[in-house]
């Protein structure tokens, strides 16, 4: 068994298709802008990887829950990328995504985050 779809909950979902599609590089999967609608990642099937759905938040629970996290600097998502190094080279020299973590080597091989501008720490592996 593995993942085929999961979502992210985002604050704004036409921002966060921007940066997601813009900033990361995701393909857009199904777009339906008019019903909020955001389905971003492998587009060439399911065997090919994981597929996010952005979720706009709309209610005060998730909201806070969101908040939350985000506070206490847990990552909403884990990316793969297969040079981390390279990904963390790429965004720095962008000067417009907000890190949270530097690039570091642990127990979970290299990886850093970044803040997604819509209410997520994304954590990006070397995978």
């Amino acid at each position: 068994m593995r993942p085929i779809v999961t979502g992210v909950h985002v604050t704004d979902p036409v921002r966060a298709h921007a940066f997601y599609t813009e900033v990361l590089g995701l393909s857009e999967v199904v777009v339906v802008p008019d019903q909020e609608l955001y389905i971003l990642g492998p587009s060439t099937g399911w065997e090919q990887g994981c597929q996010i759905v952005l979720e706009p938040i709309v209610d005060p629970v998730t909201r806070a829950y969101c908040e939350q996290e985000h506070r206490e600097g847990h990552s909403a998502i884990m990316l793969g990328v297969p040079d981390a190094e390279l990904e963390y080279r790429r965004l720095t020299a962008r000067g417009d995504v907000t890190f949270h973590e530097e690039l570091t080597k642990d127990v979970l091989g290299l990886h850093f985050q970044i803040d997604d501008t819509v209410g997520n720490i994304l954590s990006i592996h070397t995978a």
